[in-house]
Order: C-alpha cells, then sequence, then structure tokens
C-alpha cells in the first residue's frame, strides 16, 4: 500500500502521556488516535463543528488498536489516517501509527456513525457525507474490530463518571473506559506484559453523575471487561486485551 495519499499528522510523546516503563500508555495512544480522526475529518469538511451545524454529530461504534511497540517518553511519531468504506450507516476509519524512520509501531482501526443530537438516532452516511466517497482507500492495516458477546464475569470496581472524565456532550470521554478496566488490574501483571491488541465496543453512552459498574473475565489469550451502568444493568462497554511479554 501507498501512503502518498494519505495525511499523516505529527505528535510526540509527552511526560503526561507516559506510566512508570516511560512509554506511551495505551490510552494515550488512543487519544492521539481519536484526535487525528478528528483533525483529519476538519480538514475535510466533515469535522463535529460542521456536523454541529445541522444538529449532527459522530459517535464511535468500534476500535481495535493493534501495538508493535510503544513510543518512548518525548519521542516523536506520526499518524496517518484514511477511510475505507462509507456504508449506509457505518463508515471504517484506518490510523497508521509509524516513528520518525517511517518504521510502524501501531496501527488502528474504527467503525464510527453519524447521530441526531435530539433523538439520538443513526443517520443515512451517505445522505451526508457521499462527497468523501472518491478519496476511499480499500486497504486496512489489521483486522476489522470485533464484536465482544456479553458475559458474566466477576464484578471488580464502581465508578461514577466524574467532571474530568466527560466530553463537550457530557458524556463519557471514549478513553476513559479503557483507563478504568487497566486500573482494576494488578501492577504485577503490567510490568511483566504489555497490551498487544485492544478491541472495544461502544455499546450505550454514559453521562456525568451516572454509576457504572466494571466487570472482568480471564480467558487464556485474552482478558475481557464490560462496564454496566448500576441503575439498569445496562451494557454500555465491553473490551478485550491479549498481552505479549515484556
Amino acid at each position: 500500500m501507498s501512503y502518498d495519499t494519505i495525511s499523516f499528522y505529527p505528535y510526540q510523546v509527552q511526560p503526561r502521556e507516559v506510566d512508570f516503563t516511560k512509554r506511551a500508555t495505551l490510552f494515550s495512544l488512543g487519544d492521539s488516535i481519536l484526535h487525528t480522526a478528528g483533525e483529519d475529518a476538519d480538514r475535510t469538511g466533515f469535522g463535529i463543528r460542521n456536523l454541529q451545524q445541522r444538529n449532527t454529530t459522530w459517535v464511535l461504534s468500534r476500535m481495535a488498536i493493534e501495538i508493535d511497540r510503544y513510543p518512548d517518553e518525548y519521542e516523536h511519531y506520526e499518524i496517518g489516517t484514511w477511510i475505507s468504506e462509507i456504508g449506509r450507516m457505518m463508515t471504517t476509519r484506518n490510523f497508521l501509527v509509524r516513528d520518525s524512520r517511517g518504521n510502524r509501531i501501531a496501527a488502528a482501526s474504527s467503525n464510527w456513525a453519524i447521530i441526531d443530537m435530539q433523538s439520538r438516532r443513526l443517520l443515512d452516511l451517505r445522505a451526508n457525507i457521499s462527497s468523501y466517497s472518491e478519496k476511499l482507500i480499500s486497504e486496512c492495516p489489521i483486522d476489522a474490530p470485533r464484536r465482544i458477546g456479553s458475559f458474566t464475569g466477576q464484578e471488580v470496581d464502581r465508578r461514577r463518571v466524574r467532571y474530568s472524565e466527560i466530553d463537550f456532550n457530557q458524556h463519557t470521554n471514549t478513553m476513559k473506559y479503557i483507563q478504568w478496566m487497566m486500573d482494576t488490574l494488578p501492577l504485577s501483571r503490567l510490568q511483566e506484559s504489555s497490551i498487544q491488541r485492544m478491541d472495544i465496543n461502544f455499546i450505550h453512552e454514559t453521562r456525568y453523575g451516572e454509576d457504572l459498574r466494571i466487570f472482568h473475565e480471564a480467558l487464556l489469550l485474552e482478558e475481557r471487561f464490560e462496564v454496566r451502568r448500576a441503575s439498569d444493568e445496562l451494557s454500555v462497554c465491553r473490551a478485550s486485551f491479549r498481552w505479549k511479554e515484556q
């Protein structure tokens, strides 16, 4: 695949984005990936600000990230992004993360929808971003984000959505779910292993002040998490982590 037609956006790993390994965390890298999606959408005329003028907005449905290595503190890297598919209700946006030498360090794929901000109903994408279809690049750098089914699991934490965890819609910030899940893991697990692939499904929105319960299930090759709303046990988010030894 040629990357000549793909827009790349520069980043540098800041001290606030690293952990005890002095490398970027999964959720800080995920933040940069989502920021790239927003920047590129703005650049092509389909950003949040443009959509909000029509009382619509983007929502993230599924995402997968594969990490070859986590960039070091102060390391420069860049993220390229492109859209590979536009369906009636969902579009696929992909990402390539590479270091200053052009070597891949991570890749991601994500599924997005446009909703009406009042009714929260999905809208026909082809009626909203049809002019983008000429710029589609069919290649996807990793396997598509997978659906994660419900499971019983064991409750490992309870959270209340706080001010520092919400976005402009007063909904929980996307990467906060990953941070909450990782916070439940023993430090020894994070010292011995790192996450090689993460799949995450966003099922329902959660808002400021809502109480949430986090459930966990350990399998042979992966760990799964589910966040449920405490008031009615509604599943709002599920994720799967696959590990590699440090």
